[in-house]
């Protein structure tokens, strides 16, 4: 079943861009007159825009229309041609909307999908009638969910994953950038002595140790040390239950 309608863009990505920059450049709400003298566009098309750029909460107003705050953030770093910048607002405005995010979530649920049957995904679950017009807003989509780092292309195919927004003054490389734990999977048998009645039992023990890098110093003998001492002999009594002593 088709989402709730959505009114996608009618525009490519590129002349999407150059409308909120135009806004972007903008002290106070404006007319479609004043934003298309700004971007070199007709206002027919800016209009045809406006309901997605609202939607995704870009802009905001009545006749008049100005940029959001995140509208005026994705428009200076478009303006100033910043990749990273560029890519955290979309992740933002991407994270924000309950259309775009479901979008996302489609690509990462499939594991990979072409970037047509995406486009057909797109259309379908805006509630929307097929057309040229319709199509080129579902591919402006696509370039959205790839400015926002949510899916890239990988041998020919969109392929999800996870987009990280930096908070302000952090990247990537940056020293206060925490390091992610490191998972170790270390895996024992443990065989203890036969019970008389029951036969012998064998326990599968698998432990999982999260550590940051500096922390694996030394971390092997302490496993080592563990593992003794489940595997110890005085640690199971004759009836196969846990001697107290």
């Amino acid at each position: 079943m088709a989402e709730e309608k959505f009114k996608l863009p009618r525009s490519s990505y590129e002349e999407i861009c150059k409308i909120i920059k135009a806004y972007g450049r903008l002290q106070q709400a404006a007319s479609l007159d004043e934003v298309a003298k700004l971007c070199a566009l007709n206002k027919t098309g800016i209009s045809a825009n406006n309901a997605f750029l609202s939607n995704v909460e870009l802009i905001e107003g009545g006749k008049a229309k100005s940029a959001t705050l995140i509208g005026r953030e994705l428009a200076k770093a478009l303006e100033h041609e910043l990749p990273d910048l560029i890519q955290e607002n979309w992740a933002k405005v991407v994270n924000g909307n309950d259309f775009l995010g479901k979008m996302a979530v489609a690509v990462k649920i499939r594991g990979k999908m072409e970037s047509s049957a995406l486009e057909s995904h797109i259309a379908y679950s805006a509630g929307e009638a097929k057309s040229g017009a319709v199509m080129t807003g579902a591919r402006a989509v696509i370039d959205m969910l790839r400015a926002a780092g949510v899916v890239r292309e990988h041998d020919g195919q969109l392929v999800a994953y996870e987009s990280v927004i930096h908070s302000e003054g952090a990247r990537p490389n940056s020293s206060n950038t925490p390091t992610p734990p490191i998972s170790i999977p270390v895996s024992q048998i443990f065989a203890p002595p036969p019970v008389a009645k029951t036969g012998g039992a064998s326990l599968h023990i698998e432990l999982r140790i999260d550590a940051k890098p500096n922390e694996l110093d030394g971390l092997g003998e302490k496993i080592q040390n563990l593992l003794r001492e489940i595997n110890s002999p005085d640690q199971v009594a004759d009836n196969g239950t846990t001697n107290d002593s």
